[in-house]
């Protein structure tokens, strides 16, 4: 072999490594959730949504020339489905039902971490006399069809005997709801702690989740696509990384303030409404990254009521969707083992 081949071949296999070593990394990542601020300032909740605040990902990636793209969608899950429909997000933040809804539509994503225990309200009028659960049958109740309230709000009607039959249920946006009823144009409506805000126009409170079984709350998840997890692995392992770390940021007591104050200033939403959310609740549960025996029970759950309900055409198995490695893998590396128990299907510690 003469030198000049050697050289050759010699630069052909640099610029074949150089070339694998880029494949290796995404030029950028693509992270979609609903847009669930009051203001001008794109809000999400969460882990994801802490991330986003603090610019967390940016500063992760930035040694790898990675960049982070955010998309904040005011038309909720169905936005975020339509985005991965069309190859345009490579992660998001997903109430149960929408990350659901895209699965069972076709979607090939995966759930690789979780979130848990958000609380729903029921709003109500004075004028209305709904007290109870119960009360609501024959009237003008706002539920957001096709996201995770819709699934809550079918389990709390299922404890009460009721049926969305029983109502006269309107769809309704998170803001549309709260103008419709701080305008008496309906009776009540399920919705999250936004909704907590009519409180200074004489909208009453009388039932939430936390006065029923934490099976009533809503769950959520960072679904990503299958193909991009497979092909950029590390990459996913290190957005994971920065979510379990803000995970157990949250999960601790002395942070919630900071918290609190974070949210508040993004979201553009009263610091108040936030402390009435998260007081008295169980942090590390709510904070909780892993894919355990409740997560999985409640999705479980939550797809086959969403076939019977007919959102959904076929079921599936969430064995086959949810993929815990990178959360465990992260878990692991933390030292965070004792952070979190695991809970059983009906939110007991095991």
């Amino acid at each position: 072999m003469t030198r000049l081949t050697t050289l050759l071949c010699s630069a052909l296999l640099a610029l074949a490594t150089l070339f694998a070593q880029a494949a290796d990394k995404p030029a950028s990542i693509r992270i979609g959730s609903p847009d669930q601020g009051a203001g001008d300032k794109p809000f999400a909740s969460g882990v994801l949504g802490l991330a986003h605040i603090r610019q967390q990902l940016e500063e992760a990636f930035a040694a790898d020339g990675i960049t982070v793209e955010w998309h904040f969608f005011k038309g909720a899950g169905p936005a975020v489905n339509e985005a991965f429909a069309n190859r345009q997000l490579d992660f998001a933040g997903l109430g149960d039902l929408a990350a659901i809804i895209g699965r069972a539509s076709g979607l090939d994503t995966r759930l690789i971490l979780g979130g848990r225990g958000a609380n729903m309200y029921l709003a109500a009028t004075p004028e209305s006399g709904i007290e109870t659960l119960e009360d609501l049958e024959g009237k003008r109740v706002s539920v957001y069809r096709g996201t995770a309230d819709q699934l809550s709000f079918a389990r709390v009607l299922d404890a009460a005997g009721l049926k969305e039959r029983d109502l006269r249920i309107v769809s309704l946006d998170w803001s549309a709801a709260r103008a419709a009823l701080a305008g008496r144009q309906i009776d009540a409506a399920w919705s999250g702690m936004g909704i907590l805000a009519l409180g200074r126009q004489g909208i009453e409170f009388p039932v939430d989740t936390r006065q029923l079984p934490v099976t009533a709350t809503t769950q959520t998840g960072v679904v990503a696509s299958a193909a991009f997890i497979e092909r950029y692995p590390e990459a996913t392992q290190k957005l994971v990384d920065v979510l379990v770390a803000n995970a157990d940021w949250i999960s601790t007591a002395d942070n919630l303030d900071a918290y609190i104050d974070l949210l508040a200033q993004q979201s553009a939403i009263p610091a108040e409404l936030f402390v009435h959310e998260y007081q008295d609740d169980d942090l590390a549960f709510r904070a909780s990254p892993r894919l355990d025996a409740f997560l999985r029970h409640s999705y479980q759950d939550s797809i086959d009521k969403a076939k019977a309900l007919g959102l959904i055409r076929r079921a599936f198995q969430v064995d086959d969707w949810f993929d815990e490695r990178f959360v465990e893998r992260a878990i692991e590396h933390q030292n965070l083992q004792a952070r979190w128990q695991r809970y059983d299907p009906s939110g007991m510690a095991e």
